[in-house]
């Protein structure tokens, strides 16, 4: 088997090798797929090997990207009349942007934009969309975003043209924040001033006329950098704006740099009008994906337009998130009266400094209001759960009909003054004319179906009798439909079913068969008519026997019995107290890495241990937040049993025996 296999790989090889390296582009696949010998499964592999191993010789025989597209294109048109595998075409790719340089990749990723349409086919979207993400992730990982800028972008446009807009995958539902996104600055007084000591007496090697003009007026010292830079913190993470002492650092820091920009405002930029009138190269890209921090750089970037536009944008950002209903804020993300007007008062003057800057201030304010006026449609759009965008067609909305206005019966009454009323059918009026007083109707002795006690219960009692050797499952005493209509006629007919007693509860079926036990002894002293029936109506019981010490007797005995049932039940009815909270304490710190194991167990969905793991970063917080918050859902039923059991049911008897002790 393996012999021929390897004997059919290297013949598909060959013949495909022969016809990509012809001149003749009219390749008939099928012919070439069909002379290969072996099943349709065997070949189908035999040719994906095959192409992967032509993929690798051509790209270490040549860099000529064209060949490798026309590969590319084959595999396509091979994957279409069902010569090869669906996934051959993604993986093909995958191999080459392996194997090839960064320069290559952006070359033969114009195919992979060309061939949209082919891959939202649905012959190749639902196999090969994985492939695309991941494929397109690992390009993005390799490519920096300083140097790369451009061909990140257009990986970025072609994933979002390739999934759709209610891709659910690609969306941030719970509005998580890149936490690893930080800037790192100089934290040390001491050194900062005698490196600007260093600066004020070493001259900067630089070319003649480039620091001409570029000094600003603003005085640079620590606390501006110190405060300056430290926002990035809380553009980063803005959650701890709802914090008090968080919040107070970050007002007093904002104060401090808008006081810095509003005083130091800027002209027409001398420099930058005299860096347009310098030559150019053609073709300048210029973007910073980060920020450099240098204390040396801060004067030079305060006088910055665009840097300046970067802040106070970032200010607006922040601003917006704090004031909007985000779905997974928890109750305590609220902004105070004070707050919320300290935010209006540093918008408006944020709006202000934005169109101070130049160049076009006015232009640039309201594009950013714009741009902020729709993020709120799409933080709308996730807090409703991102419905489909796609709306009816006309077509769909004309087929619903308005419905005809409701005609009561009490107009039909009037119509036919009160004789004969048409229900429709036949038999609806049959049914509806049947009396004309329906309540009458109701009320009629025919309608009456409730038993007596001795005609319901008559062969319930045979088949309690030890003679008729009636086996336990057979009995109509453990049918759920009898004791239900058993309990609501003993409600009606029976003195017994409201007697008086401590004794704890007994199953239904031994309840039954105690009151079976109870009627059968009253039965006989009844009274009978002539016809056999009861002399008393069958809504009421004669409550008085005549023997008394019978009564007393069977009252002795009957709790007897149930005190005996109670001991073999072996337990009985205890309120649990209510967990305090050095239990909860406990528990949470003896879980660990287990907190979402009882978390599924006490039915807590996957998104809200995912929003407390967000919040807290350590195990044992979120641990305890959970119990927390499920102590107060619960109530009354959270109670230390119940905590036991939902332990015992993830296997985590060890945590039970650490916090509540043997049991």
């Amino acid at each position: 088997m393996a012999a021929s296999m390897k004997f059919m790989f290297g013949n598909a090889r060959d013949v495909f090798c022969r016809k990509l390296n012809s001149a003749d582009d009219s390749h008939d696949w099928k012919e070439i797929f069909q002379s290969v010998n072996g099943s349709e499964a065997e070949k189908k592999l035999a040719v994906d090997q095959a192409l992967r191993d032509i993929i690798k010789d051509v790209v270490e025989r040549t860099d000529d990207c064209d060949e490798y597209k026309k590969i590319i294109v084959h595999s396509i048109d091979m994957a279409n009349d069902d010569l090869c595998s669906v996934i051959m075409p993604f993986v093909l790719l995958s191999d080459i942007f392996d194997l090839i340089t960064l320069s290559q990749c952006e070359i033969v990723f114009y195919l992979v934009e060309e061939k949209l349409p082919v891959w939202k086919s649905s012959l190749f979207y639902d196999s090969g969309k994985n492939y695309l993400l991941r494929m397109c992730n690992d390009l993005l990982r390799r490519l920096s975003k300083s140097q790369n800028t451009v061909f990140c972008g257009r990986i970025q446009l072609f994933l979002s043209r390739l999934f759709p807009l209610s891709e659910k995958s690609a969306l941030n539902l719970m509005s998580q924040f890149n936490l690893e996104n930080i800037t790192v600055y100089s934290t040390k007084s001491d050194e900062i001033k005698t490196k600007s000591h260093d600066i004020s007496d070493d001259v900067m090697e630089v070319e003649e006329g480039e620091m001409e003009d570029l000094t600003g007026s603003t005085p640079v010292d620590y606390n501006l950098y110190r405060r300056f830079w430290a926002l990035q913190d809380y553009f980063r993470k803005p959650t701890q704006c709802y914090d008090k002492v968080p919040w107070k650092a970050f007002q007093q820091n904002a104060d401090v740099v808008l006081n810095a920009f509003a005083s130091s405002k800027l002209d027409d930029m001398k420099s930058s009008r005299r860096k347009l009138e310098m030559p150019r190269p053609a073709d300048t890209r210029a973007f910073f994906a980060k920020y450099l921090t240098s204390e040396k750089l801060l004067d030079l970037q305060l006088n910055d337009s665009n840097f300046r536009r970067y802040v106070l944008v970032q200010f607006l950002i922040l601003f917006q998130y704090l004031n909007s209903q985000v779905k997974f804020k928890s109750a305590s993300q609220s902004l105070s009266e004070e707050q919320s007007q300290w935010i209006r008062t540093i918008q408006d003057k944020v709006y202000q400094l934005i169109k101070e800057t130049p160049p076009d201030g006015d232009q640039f304010s309201k594009t950013v209001q714009h741009i902020l006026a729709r993020e709120e449609h799409w933080n709308k759009w996730k807090n409703e759960g991102c419905p489909n965008f796609a709306k009816k067609s006309e077509t769909e909305e004309s087929k619903v009909k308005s419905r005809a206005k409701r005609r009561w019966v009490g107009d039909d009454l009037q119509a036919h003054g009160g004789k004969i009323v048409k229900m429709g059918s036949a038999e609806l009026t049959r049914l509806w004319n049947i009396n004309p007083d329906n309540l009458e109707a109701c009320k009629a002795e025919k309608r009456v179906f409730l038993p007596s006690l001795e005609d319901f219960f008559a062969e319930a009692m045979e088949q309690a009798d030890p003679e008729a050797q009636v086996e336990d499952q057979y009995k109509m005493v453990n049918n759920p439909v009898f004791q239900w209509k058993s309990l609501r006629l003993l409600a009606r007919q029976s003195p017994h079913f409201f007697g008086q007693n401590n004794t704890p509860a007994m199953p239904l079926p031994q309840y039954l068969e105690l009151m079976l036990r109870k009627i059968a002894q009253e039965l006989p002293s009844m009274g009978t008519n002539g016809e056999g029936a009861p002399e008393q109506n069958h809504e009421e019981m004669r409550t008085e026997v005549g023997d008394d010490e019978a009564i007393k007797e069977s009252q002795e005995a009957e709790e007897e019995e149930l005190k005996a049932q109670a001991e073999d039940a072996g337990r009985e009815e205890v309120p649990e107290d209510p967990l305090s909270k050095e239990q909860i304490e406990l528990v949470a710190e003896k879980l660990g890495g287990d907190w979402k194991r009882l978390g599924t167990e006490l039915n807590f969905p996957e998104d809200d241990m995912n929003y407390f793991e967000s919040e807290n970063s350590e195990q044992l917080a979120c641990a305890k937040k959970m119990l927390t918050i499920w102590q107060e859902n619960e109530g009354d039923r959270a109670t230390a049993g119940t905590l036991k059991i939902a332990l015992k049911e993830v296997g985590l008897p060890e945590v039970i025996e650490a916090v509540f002790g043997s049991t």
